[in-house]
């Protein structure tokens, strides 16, 4: 069972709410940059469960690219919308819910909604939610709602991150502020105590959270300097998820990843359909390249049930699917 944590999907009247939709590519817009690429392939599922089946996937987690930045309204639209895919191609797509989370109660009334009466299977949230981090009092009561639940947070990097002020142009907010801005949510939700106040949360990092095994030995050696951990920074590590995104399937960043993290911490995603595809990066590698990066894990010097469970076992205890 191969199970893609990371699948972006975005429904068609939505799109078209927003003037966006269109049979060739477009961009959303966020503080005149550009935030993320909008293409056919997002609203076709018929082709997407074609591409899946090529790559050898057999279940796809969708999150609506349009979502992180959208009315309670909207997210309404888009949980429904998700319910009905899950309902339509049972087995195929599992669907995380999305609210503005900052707005109170009525975001958390429909996370609750989402979950519990619509069947979705998860929440999704970006590495910052409108230049608030993870670790803020304001997202305190979304943490309480979801451990109520006990469903997992998938957290996707800021589509254009803001703080930092040398990655505004160049494209860089989506190039390369997206990783640092994983590695600096992961950090904080760590030395801000939220693992300490909420130790049920369960917490899926894009990207690898960014790629932080790379500097994952700095942060066990000098993490005492936050002056808020009451035990290692390895123990609080240990209990975040990440996947295996981002990188288009690049060998570098998974075996960089696999000295840092736990297999048994690692869930498989692909950032289809703007990975691989070719309308998001130069590559454009196709699925045959998606199902060679299947390959690669299922050679990994590892046991055999724990390659099962990057590739899928963990996410579908995560989901209770």
């Amino acid at each position: 069972m191969v199970v893609d944590f990371q699948h972006h999907y975005v429904p068609v009247d939505l799109a078209k709410k927003r003037g966006l939709y269109s049979d060739k590519t477009t961009y959303l817009q966020e503080g005149g940059r550009r935030a993320t690429t909008m293409h056919a392939r997002l609203y076709d599922l018929e082709l997407q469960l074609k591409d899946m089946s090529e790559a050898g996937i057999d279940v796809s987690v969708l999150s609506c690219l349009l979502g992180w930045n959208a009315s309670l309204d909207e997210c309404r639209l888009i949980n429904d919308d998700l319910a009905k895919v899950q309902a339509k191609y049972p087995g195929k797509f599992v669907g995380l819910a999305q609210a503005p989370v900052l707005e109170g109660k009525e975001a958390l009334e429909e996370i609750d909604r989402a979950i519990r009466s619509l069947s979705l299977k998860g929440v999704t949230i970006t590495s910052q939610i409108k230049g608030v981090s993870l670790d803020s009092p304001k997202l305190y009561g979304l943490y309480e709602k979801v451990c109520e639940l006990d469903v997992p947070i998938f957290v996707h990097p800021a589509l254009v991150p803001i703080g930092y002020e040398l990655l505004q142009d160049y494209d860089l907010p989506r190039v390369l502020g997206r990783e640092v801005d994983l590695t600096v949510a992961t950090t904080r939700l760590i030395a801000g105590g939220i693992l300490d106040r909420f130790p049920q949360l369960k917490l899926v990092i894009a990207h690898f959270g960014g790629g932080i095994a790379a500097v994952k030995d700095r942060l066990l050696a000098k993490g005492y300097r936050f002056g808020t951990l009451k035990r290692s920074f390895a123990d609080y590590f240990e209990m975040l998820y990440f996947d295996l995104a981002g990188f288009e399937g690049g060998l570098p960043a998974l075996h960089c990843a696999l000295q840092g993290i736990r297999p048994e911490r690692l869930v498989f995603a692909s950032d289809y359909p703007q990975d691989f595809t070719g309308v998001n990066t130069d590559t454009g590698k196709g699925m045959q390249e998606l199902r060679n990066y299947i390959d690669t894990i299922r050679k990994l010097p590892l046991r055999e049930e724990t390659k099962d469970g990057i590739l899928g076992g963990t996410a579908m205890a995560l989901l209770k699917v």
